[in-house]
Formats: structure tokens, sequence, C-alpha cells
């Protein structure tokens, strides 16, 4: 019984047992972490001098403090947060349920490997349900987050998000609205909708401007300019033979026509032909493909370069080649956006007039080669389309409309975060970690408490 003056003696006379219950616990932790060393723990534990388990309390403190470093190394090293909580609970939980229903020491690992086993279990099936998290898809998630775009935890693997481009109906269209505000404000006229009125208006201004830029001018050629576009005619030619030879067509056609000795440019020329042949390009990149689109793509890259070579010189305050540059990555977007609309129709843009993100990475990379990063819409854009793709998910329905709900909510989102498996890394041993851990852990020189030099001895022989 505790003394009832022991606050004016300065006595103490505790007699429940609560300072001693906490000071046996506390060793037990301290005892469980250093068991958790495999081979030498249970060794270097009874050196320290920490007491065996007196209660069911303890050893189950113990054998937790002892689990969960394994837990937190396979939760680092790829498992996942919650598939390795599973195998923690699992291996402690029957590791323990064997000791305490008398199971011996030899045979306990057993259970805990079954237990630890519900890890690699939890992540295979989270993982066929959620996806992988992987680490390309893992970048675009990151980098479209910090760019305000909503995305759910589908981003991050191929199966993507529950409505492509977002998780849900709500975040799918404010992501598309913004996605296409950004293509078209890089277009030179931003909108959230893409129509025929959009079309024809930002390409009735682009005309205006560029035809403000090059009115009256006249051009030189250098030698540099007439020997690339010669070398590109050339191996157009033998890539596509001369009736598919649409780069000298091009130039022929708008350069000089045809002249004796086969010159394609000649030392002058006026502006106005010149813009007529990068407007042309961009039109042949539309159903080009492959090489061919590479090629045509290498020609606009010349005649842009000559374009503001030229403007360059007629202009030295540089404000001419300024405003062409504008106009030009101006152009080169509207031109995919066209491209978006005529090829794909309600694929490419929905029918509330939204750019279909993966359909723009797409006219990107044909338009480009192959080499999307010369777009000026990929960077920060077209390169999303690979984790905001448009799906038509039907929303009829009260039951289901109530299950969506409650599968789409802050809580439900973090509980996919939390259980979605990192897709595991050739060699990875991370979901091994747990199961193998109780094997190590009773594989100890100098053997258990009991005396044993090898719990083992009864299966291998030994002594």
């Amino acid at each position: 019984m505790a003394d009832p003056y022991a606050q004016f003696t300065g006595k103490s006379d505790v007699s429940d047992g609560s300072s001693s219950a906490l000071a046996g616990t506390t060793k037990q932790v301290g005892r469980g972490v250093l068991e958790a060393v495999p081979f030498v723990g249970e060794k270097m534990a009874t050196g320290a001098g920490l007491p065996e388990p007196k209660n069911w309390q303890e050893r189950l403190t113990k054998r937790a403090a002892t689990n969960l470093p394994y837990a937190l190394a396979a939760g680092a090293t790829g498992v996942g947060a919650i598939p390795a909580a599973v195998g923690f609970v699992g291996a402690t939980g029957l590791g323990q349920a064997a000791e305490e229903l008398g199971v011996s020491k030899p045979y306990q690992p057993v259970f805990e490997m079954l237990g630890g086993g519900l890890a690699p279990l939890t992540k295979d099936v989270s993982g066929r349900v959620l996806g992988y998290i992987q680490p390309q898809l893992e970048g675009l998630y990151k980098k479209g987050t910090k760019l305000n775009y909503e995305l759910g935890p589908g981003a991050r693997t191929s199966q993507g998000m529950k409505y492509g481009s977002g998780e849900n109906p709500t975040a799918a269209i404010q992501n598309l609205e913004k996605f296409t505000e950004e293509a078209t404000s890089r277009a030179g006229n931003p909108s959230k909708v893409i129509d025929a009125n959009w079309i024809k208006n930002t390409g009735d201004n682009l005309g205006t401007t560029v035809n403000r830029i090059f009115a009256g001018q006249t051009f030189q050629s250098s030698p540099t300019f007439v020997n690339e576009v010669n070398n590109l005619a050339k191996e157009a030619e033998s890539a596509f033979g001369q009736q598919g030879n649409v780069v000298k067509t091009i130039l022929e056609k708008n350069i000089g026509g045809q002249r004796a000795g086969g010159k394609l440019v000649d030392p002058q020329f006026a502006a106005e032909d010149l813009r007529k042949a990068i407007v042309e390009v961009n039109g042949s990149l539309s159903n080009a493909t492959s090489n061919q689109a590479r090629i045509l793509h290498d020609l606009k890259d010349s005649l842009e370069k000559v374009a503001e070579t030229n403007l360059n010189r007629i202009d030295k305050t540089g404000k001419l080649a300024q405003e062409y540059n504008q106009w030009r990555k101006e152009y080169n977007s509207f031109a995919t956006i066209r491209d978006i609309n005529q090829l794909f129709g309600r694929t490419g843009v929905t029918a509330a007039g939204q750019i279909n993100p993966s359909k723009l990475l797409d006219v990107v990379t044909n338009r480009t080669g192959g080499v999307a990063t010369r777009s000026p819409l990929y960077s920060d854009l077209a390169e999303l389309g690979d984790i905001m793709k448009v799906k038509e998910i039907p929303l009829t329905g009260v039951t289901k409309g109530m299950t969506q709900f409650f599968t789409e909510s802050p809580l439900a989102k973090a509980l996919q975060t939390s259980m979605q498996p990192r897709l595991a890394t050739k060699g990875s041993k991370a979901g091994y970690v747990q199961p193998l851990a109780p094997l190590e852990k009773y594989t100890q020189i100098g053997g258990d408490s009991s005396g044993s030099k090898d719990p083992y001895s009864q299966f291998t022989g030994g002594k």
C-alpha cells in the first residue's frame, strides 16, 4: 500500500508495480532491438545484462522490438508502408501466438516467417489492384504536382489515374482545362476551349503578325544555308525517291522555282517566299512519319534559322528577330494543336473542347520525328501525356455514384498512396527482408539463452 504521507516525509512506497513494469518494458525494448542484430544479437543482449521477459506482455514487447527494424527496412526498400506494416503485425502476432501456445523456440521462426510473408503477399495484391509505382512516371507525377495539376496515386503507374486526367471527375475536368489553356497560351491565344473559331482566329492573327514582319523584305542565302538545304534534299530523295522528295518540292515551289544547274535557292529571294515555305513545311509535318518527319523538321529549322539571320541583318536592334522567334514558337504550337483537332477528332479534342494530353504527346512526337523535346509544347506540357490520358467513365446510378464518391475521398486517396508499392528494381530483395528476418535472428552464434549451441541441431544432426 502506498504511504499516504509520502509527500510530507519524502519517502515513496509504490506497491502497484507501475514503475517496475515500465522499467521491465523498457528493458525488453532494448533487448528486442539488440536481438534484431543477425547471428550475435541474443548474445549481445545477454552480455548487456538485459533480462529475459517474465510475462506475455514483456515477451510481446521484446518480439515487436525485434521485428520492427526489419519492418522499417522492408518499407524503406520497396515493399511499401502498409505492406510492411502488415508483415510486421503478422510476424509479431503469429510468432507470439506460437510462443504463448507452447511451441518450442526452434519452431517459432516458422510462424514468424508465415506472418512476415503477408508483406510480399500484400504488396503483390495491392500492386495488381493499384499498380506499381514506376520511377519515370513518378518523376512526371512530381513535376505535374509542382505545376499545380491535381494528380492521384494512379498517375505513378502505367495503369493510370481513375479518370485518366485526374483521380476524380472534378480534378479530371480542371486538369484538362488548365492543360488546354497552357497549350493555347503557347500558341498566342489562351483559351480553355479548342473549337473552329479558335483555330480560325488564332491562324488569322498569326498570319497578320508574320506578314507584318516579312512584308517587303528581301532575304539573302548564305553558303551554309544553301549547303544545308541541298543536303536535306538529297537525303530526302535517297530515302523516299524523286517522286516523294517533299523537301525539294517545297523549296522549288516557294523559293525561285526550277533553275539551270539544279540550284534550290537563289542568292536573294523575297522574304514572303520563305514564309510560304515555312508554312508549307509545317503543313507537310501533319502527315509525315518517322524519318520523313525528321528530315522535314530539319528543313524547318534551317528555314527558320535563315529567317532569323536575315531579320537581324535588316534590323540591328534585334526587335524584328525577337518578334519572329516569338511568332515561330506560337505558330509551331498552333500547327500542332490544329493537327490534334484534324487528325484525331473527339479523341484528340474532347466534346467539351479540351486537349487530350496523351494525343498531344503523340502528335508532338510524330511531328518532330521522334525527338519530342524539339517542340515548344513538350516541356512541362505534352510530356505529361504519359500520366494524363482521357478516359470516359459512366457516372450514372445512385449506388455507383456513392461508391465512386467514397473511393475518391481524401482518406481513400491517402490509403491508396500508402498501399501502392514501388516496382522492385532488378535484384531487389526488399520483399524478402521480413520473411527471412526470423531465420537470421534465431541462427545466432552461441545459440539462444537456453544454452543450446544450435537451435536447429535436431534437424541438422549438430550438437
